[in-house]
């Protein structure tokens, strides 16, 4: 893709951000799932063109705000340590990292992808312009713009993945995009968001048939990818999603559901084709942990650097496999991080499910806040299954990182911290 159709696109991004900052976290949604297409047809650092553009356009437009930044900060200030210390890691990793010109493209976005989640998020949030439902919304509509365009790319051009299963080739859809197993991340958002607009209590654009609508597209989407950590992941979203809304009746629903369903698809595909559907994903990436584990041995402290774990496990692989990462989030965290940014990383990942679990508990009376909660603790954890087979990064610009960044500071910063039970009703912005 030439650089005039990628300056065009950041320049419109840039004038969306200026002119509809309150819309700036659609605007960079869309952005960085375009951060994406663009990789497949012209990789490179043009390809974060447009997420910049919106960007720059609303932090210029937000930027007489910043008093309300400084009392944020100062509300919250017990949770922006651990942001300060991630960055802290991150500077010192890109420093002492063994490509810095690769460290600084990957570092410099950081700093602006969590100054979305955890200042521009909570400011417009108070005021309405997004919420729980609005991010679903947003998501599942992506998820089935993608769909429609892999599956048109897959029936009418042949364009996908060819996947062996058995004694044949199966075209997984993955157009726009890369990879396949990109657009079975981006079901990973999508399927649980889908589905759980379905039961959304309140007013809902057209009711609950267009919800529903989506959700069966995404699913079809997300099984057409092949993409097996995409299928586990959002099942794992769908699960959490019923147990946490709809207790101890999505419990035994489930109990009753899943056995049927799993017994019905078994006799129609046959056990074989799914072992060696999963043997075959299964084997690449364990040579790839492997090869982690040995790069993490030589720089283990401050890392390899951010975006250098390829380059750092690349003696361990076979030559198949150069220009991949880790694929498991943690230890691609380890490899560019260190140790030290890895407990970091952990304290804010893991505290941010614990406290989505604390919100969902103070949160079970009111209908909509329960939904609220359960929609979000369902997609942050749909996101952490993906992770341990898929290298999304904290605070970065292509849609998983940046998705799973939002999940993140939604949880720590949007939400209110949680009052004590013995206080009554919890008190939601």
């Amino acid at each position: 893709m030439s650089l005039a159709v990628v300056g065009a696109l950041s320049l419109l991004g840039l004038a969306a951000g200026l002119l509809r900052p309150r819309m700036g976290w659609l605007w960079l949604i869309l952005a960085s799932v375009l951060v994406e297409v663009l990789h497949a047809f012209s990789p490179g650092v043009s390809q974060y063109g447009p997420w910049v553009g919106v960007f720059i356009g609303i932090f210029a437009a937000e930027l007489v705000n910043w008093r309300l930044w400084l009392s944020h900060l100062r509300t919250s200030r017990r949770y922006f340590w651990w942001v300060a210390l991630y960055l802290a890691a991150l500077i010192v990793a890109t420093i002492f990292g063994i490509d810095l010109r690769v460290s600084m493209r990957y570092a410099l976005g950081v700093p602006a992808v969590l100054w979305v989640a955890t200042l521009y998020l909570p400011q417009i949030a108070r005021s309405g312009s997004v919420t729980e439902q609005k991010l679903a919304q947003s998501w599942a509509l992506v998820g089935v713009l993608m769909t429609l365009t892999a599956g048109l790319g897959a029936l009418i051009f042949h364009s996908g993945f060819p996947v062996p299963v058995g004694h044949r080739i199966i075209l997984a859809w993955q157009w726009p995009f890369a990879n396949k197993n990109t657009l079975g991340m981006l079901m990973t958002f999508a399927v649980p968001a889908a589905f759980g607009l379905i039961f959304y209590p309140g007013q809902l654009w057209g009711g609950r048939w267009p919800a529903t609508v989506m959700a069966i597209i995404v699913i079809v989407g997300d099984a057409l990818s092949y993409a097996r950590s995409g299928w586990i992941a959002s099942l794992i979203g769908m699960a959490v999603f019923v147990l946490a809304y709809f207790g101890r009746r999505g419990f035994l629903g489930m109990a009753i559901g899943l056995p049927i369903a799993a017994v019905a698809l078994v006799m129609k595909t046959g056990i074989r084709r799914w072992t060696l559907l999963w043997d075959k994903g299964l084997n690449g990436r364990t040579i790839l942990w492997r090869a982690g584990l040995k790069a993490l041995q030589h720089r283990w402290l401050f890392g390899v650097g951010p975006g250098n774990s390829p380059q750092a496990i690349l003696p361990y692989v076979p030559r198949a496999y150069a220009g991949l990462t880790p694929h498991d989030s943690i230890l691609r965290t380890a490899v560019e991080l260190g140790i030290v940014g890895l407990m970091i990383w952990l304290v804010i990942v893991v505290g941010s499910v614990l406290k989505s679990g604390q919100d969902f508990w103070l949160s079970r009376e009111g209908s909509v806040t329960r939904w609220n909660t359960s929609i979000i603790m369902a997609l942050l954890l749909a996101t952490l299954a993906q992770q341990m087979v898929e290298s999304l990064f904290l605070g970065g610009v292509s849609f998983g990182d940046f998705f799973f960044t939002i999940l993140v500071g939604w949880v720590w910063f949007v939400n209110r911290p949680a009052p004590s039970p013995y206080r009554g009703a919890p008190d939601r912005r």
